[in-house]
Protein backbone atom coordinates (compact mmCIF):
# COMPACT_ATOMS: atom_id res chain seq x y z
CA UNK A 1 0.00 0.00 0.00
CA UNK A 2 1.28 3.73 -0.63
CA UNK A 3 1.12 6.32 1.20
CA UNK A 4 1.52 9.47 -0.54
CA UNK A 5 1.43 13.22 0.74
CA UNK A 6 0.38 16.00 -0.77
CA UNK A 7 1.36 19.46 0.27
CA UNK A 8 -1.45 21.80 -1.12
CA UNK A 9 -0.17 25.18 -2.12
CA UNK A 10 3.59 24.43 -0.81
CA UNK A 11 4.04 22.22 -4.01
CA UNK A 12 4.43 25.51 -6.12
CA UNK A 13 7.17 26.15 -3.32
CA UNK A 14 9.15 23.14 -2.94
CA UNK A 15 11.26 22.74 -6.11
CA UNK A 16 11.70 19.48 -5.60
CA UNK A 17 8.25 18.57 -5.07
CA UNK A 18 6.25 20.49 -7.50
CA UNK A 19 3.04 19.04 -8.62
CA UNK A 20 4.41 17.79 -11.35
CA UNK A 21 6.80 15.73 -9.72
CA UNK A 22 4.08 15.03 -7.51
CA UNK A 23 1.58 13.47 -10.13
CA UNK A 24 5.34 11.74 -11.88
CA UNK A 25 5.81 10.20 -8.53
CA UNK A 26 1.73 8.64 -8.17
CA UNK A 27 2.11 7.71 -12.23
CA UNK A 28 5.68 5.94 -11.24
CA UNK A 29 4.09 3.97 -8.55
CA UNK A 30 1.57 2.57 -11.03
CA UNK A 31 -1.26 2.22 -8.69
CA UNK A 32 -4.84 0.17 -8.95
CA UNK A 33 -6.82 2.31 -6.91
CA UNK A 34 -6.03 6.37 -5.65
CA UNK A 35 -8.16 7.12 -2.73
CA UNK A 36 -7.91 11.39 -2.40
CA UNK A 37 -8.34 11.66 1.71
CA UNK A 38 -8.73 15.51 1.33
CA UNK A 39 -11.50 15.98 -0.78
CA UNK A 40 -15.07 15.12 -1.32
CA UNK A 41 -16.89 14.38 -4.52
CA UNK A 42 -18.93 17.21 -3.82
CA UNK A 43 -15.28 19.42 -3.73
CA UNK A 44 -14.12 17.88 -7.01
CA UNK A 45 -17.66 18.49 -8.46
CA UNK A 46 -17.39 22.40 -7.41
CA UNK A 47 -14.22 22.81 -8.64
CA UNK A 48 -12.89 23.09 -5.43
CA UNK A 49 -9.19 20.98 -5.95
CA UNK A 50 -5.67 22.14 -6.50
CA UNK A 51 -3.54 21.87 -9.61
CA UNK A 52 -2.07 18.28 -8.48
CA UNK A 53 -5.93 16.84 -8.93
CA UNK A 54 -6.17 18.50 -11.95
CA UNK A 55 -3.09 17.02 -13.77
CA UNK A 56 -4.00 13.11 -11.58
CA UNK A 57 -8.15 13.74 -13.48
CA UNK A 58 -6.24 14.93 -16.77
CA UNK A 59 -4.91 11.94 -17.02
CA UNK A 60 -7.24 8.95 -18.49
CA UNK A 61 -5.34 5.86 -17.54
CA UNK A 62 -5.19 7.82 -13.81
CA UNK A 63 -8.46 9.65 -13.23
CA UNK A 64 -10.75 6.23 -13.26
CA UNK A 65 -8.77 4.78 -10.47
CA UNK A 66 -9.59 7.78 -8.35
CA UNK A 67 -12.18 8.05 -5.29
CA UNK A 68 -12.48 10.86 -3.18
CA UNK A 69 -13.33 9.81 0.16
CA UNK A 70 -12.85 12.98 2.42
CA UNK A 71 -15.18 14.63 4.88
CA UNK A 72 -17.24 17.09 5.13
CA UNK A 73 -14.78 19.91 7.26
CA UNK A 74 -17.26 22.63 7.90
CA UNK A 75 -18.52 20.75 11.15
CA UNK A 76 -14.82 20.06 12.26
CA UNK A 77 -13.98 23.91 11.75
CA UNK A 78 -17.25 24.61 13.13
CA UNK A 79 -16.56 22.56 16.43
CA UNK A 80 -12.71 24.33 16.32
CA UNK A 81 -14.47 27.93 16.03
CA UNK A 82 -16.45 27.08 18.75
CA UNK A 83 -13.88 25.27 20.92
CA UNK A 84 -11.98 28.43 21.11
CA UNK A 85 -14.83 30.89 21.59
CA UNK A 86 -15.79 28.91 24.12
CA UNK A 87 -11.97 28.52 25.89
CA UNK A 88 -10.18 32.10 24.83
CA UNK A 89 -11.40 34.11 28.28
CA UNK A 90 -8.95 31.52 29.89
CA UNK A 91 -5.77 32.61 30.29
CA UNK A 92 -3.90 28.92 30.21
CA UNK A 93 -6.03 28.11 26.76
CA UNK A 94 -4.59 31.14 25.02
CA UNK A 95 -0.79 30.31 26.15
CA UNK A 96 -1.45 26.90 25.40
CA UNK A 97 -2.67 27.80 21.81
CA UNK A 98 -0.08 30.40 21.11
CA UNK A 99 2.51 27.73 22.27
CA UNK A 100 0.67 25.69 19.43
CA UNK A 101 1.23 28.10 17.05
CA UNK A 102 4.56 28.53 17.90
CA UNK A 103 4.84 24.71 17.57
CA UNK A 104 2.76 25.17 13.50
CA UNK A 105 5.01 27.56 12.87
CA UNK A 106 8.45 25.84 13.71
CA UNK A 107 8.07 22.20 12.54
CA UNK A 108 6.33 24.54 8.94
CA UNK A 109 9.20 26.03 8.53
CA UNK A 110 11.91 23.41 9.13
CA UNK A 111 9.91 21.13 6.68
CA UNK A 112 9.63 23.66 4.40
CA UNK A 113 13.87 23.70 4.05
CA UNK A 114 13.29 20.22 4.80
CA UNK A 115 11.47 18.71 1.66
CA UNK A 116 13.88 18.57 -1.30
CA UNK A 117 12.25 15.88 -3.23
CA UNK A 118 9.05 13.00 -2.95
CA UNK A 119 11.22 11.10 -0.52
CA UNK A 120 11.68 13.90 2.05
CA UNK A 121 8.27 14.93 1.82
CA UNK A 122 6.54 11.13 2.39
CA UNK A 123 9.87 10.16 5.15
CA UNK A 124 9.48 9.25 8.77
CA UNK A 125 11.06 12.65 9.43
CA UNK A 126 8.21 14.03 8.51
CA UNK A 127 5.75 11.49 10.13
CA UNK A 128 7.76 11.64 13.44
CA UNK A 129 7.37 15.55 13.31
CA UNK A 130 3.49 15.31 12.87
CA UNK A 131 2.82 12.61 14.87
CA UNK A 132 4.40 14.21 17.51
CA UNK A 133 2.74 17.79 16.85
CA UNK A 134 -0.90 15.77 17.67
CA UNK A 135 0.47 13.84 20.23
CA UNK A 136 1.15 17.34 22.44
CA UNK A 137 -2.48 18.41 20.80
CA UNK A 138 -4.25 15.58 22.80
CA UNK A 139 -1.98 16.51 25.60
CA UNK A 140 -2.81 20.41 25.62
CA UNK A 141 -6.29 19.99 24.16
CA UNK A 142 -7.43 16.42 24.17
CA UNK A 143 -11.78 17.41 23.44
CA UNK A 144 -10.65 19.17 20.62
CA UNK A 145 -7.85 17.08 19.29
CA UNK A 146 -10.36 13.87 19.58
CA UNK A 147 -13.89 15.78 18.16
CA UNK A 148 -11.57 17.00 15.08
CA UNK A 149 -8.30 15.15 13.86
CA UNK A 150 -9.39 12.08 15.41
CA UNK A 151 -13.15 11.81 13.97
CA UNK A 152 -12.23 13.36 11.03
CA UNK A 153 -9.75 11.02 10.54
CA UNK A 154 -11.67 8.02 11.33
CA UNK A 155 -14.53 9.58 8.93
CA UNK A 156 -12.20 9.39 6.00
CA UNK A 157 -11.42 6.08 6.84
CA UNK A 158 -14.90 5.00 7.21
CA UNK A 159 -15.27 6.35 3.71
CA UNK A 160 -12.36 3.55 1.97
CA UNK A 161 -13.77 1.10 0.24
CA UNK A 162 -12.37 -1.20 2.35
CA UNK A 163 -13.01 -4.57 -0.36
CA UNK A 164 -11.25 -2.23 -3.18
CA UNK A 165 -7.77 -1.99 -1.28
CA UNK A 166 -4.75 -4.01 -2.30
CA UNK A 167 -1.48 -3.80 -2.02
CA UNK A 168 -1.03 -1.22 -5.21
CA UNK A 169 -3.47 0.73 -3.53
CA UNK A 170 -2.81 4.18 -3.11
CA UNK A 171 -4.01 6.85 -0.61
CA UNK A 172 -3.31 10.52 -1.51
CA UNK A 173 -3.69 12.58 1.63
CA UNK A 174 -1.77 15.93 3.13
CA UNK A 175 1.67 15.28 4.47
CA UNK A 176 0.37 16.18 7.59
CA UNK A 177 -2.28 13.08 7.67
CA UNK A 178 0.15 10.43 6.30
CA UNK A 179 1.41 9.18 9.65
CA UNK A 180 -2.09 9.16 10.76
CA UNK A 181 -3.14 6.83 8.11
CA UNK A 182 0.05 4.55 8.22
CA UNK A 183 -0.91 4.06 12.02
CA UNK A 184 -4.46 3.80 11.50
CA UNK A 185 -5.18 1.73 8.16
CA UNK A 186 -6.25 -1.71 8.39
CA UNK A 187 -6.71 -1.21 12.67
CA UNK A 188 -10.32 0.25 12.72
Amino acid sequence: MYFVATIGKLHGKIAGYDYRTLYRYVMSLNPTKIYVTYLTHSDYDSGNYGEEIKLIMSDESLSERVSFCGADESKYKKFYEDYVNINKSSPEFVVKLNVLDIINTTVNSYLESYWKSAETVNSEVTDSLFRAKHRLMTAMFPEMELETWEKKHKEILENIDMTGVTPNTMILCPAESRYWFIDHFGTT
